[in-house]
């Protein structure tokens, strides 16, 4: 199972390098690939490599939400906060609780 959250935050990792170009479609595939990640997270112990990967990963996308496409329109109001991966639009347009978000 460590095998394959490795590969999913590898994944992620070069999802959100491409974040950062403008209108990103990886965008819209972001919060599904994150939600897989905290739910294999719950079963697993990842190695120090892949943690560091996925707080850079995460702190890539927050850092360049800007290039959010304007059209996406997928925060999903019934996820907790907590996962921040689900409110990316309520991010971009500053309407998020700051206190929710990951620190780095």
């Amino acid at each position: 199972m460590e095998r394959d959250l490795a590969a999913k935050i590898q994944f992620y990792d070069l999802a959100s390098e491409d974040f950062m170009a403008p209108d990103c479609p990886l965008a819209y595939s972001l919060p599904e690939m994150r939600e897989e990640i905290a739910e294999l997270l719950k079963d697993s112990s990842p190695d120090e490599k892949s943690l560091m990967r996925l707080r850079r990963a995460d702190r890539d996308i927050i850092a360049y939400i800007k290039n959010l496409p304007d059209d996406f329109d997928e925060d999903d109001p019934n996820q907790p906060l907590e996962k921040w991966w689900w409110h990316l639009k309520a991010i971009k347009e500053g309407r998020f609780p700051r206190e929710f978000l990951p620190t780095f």
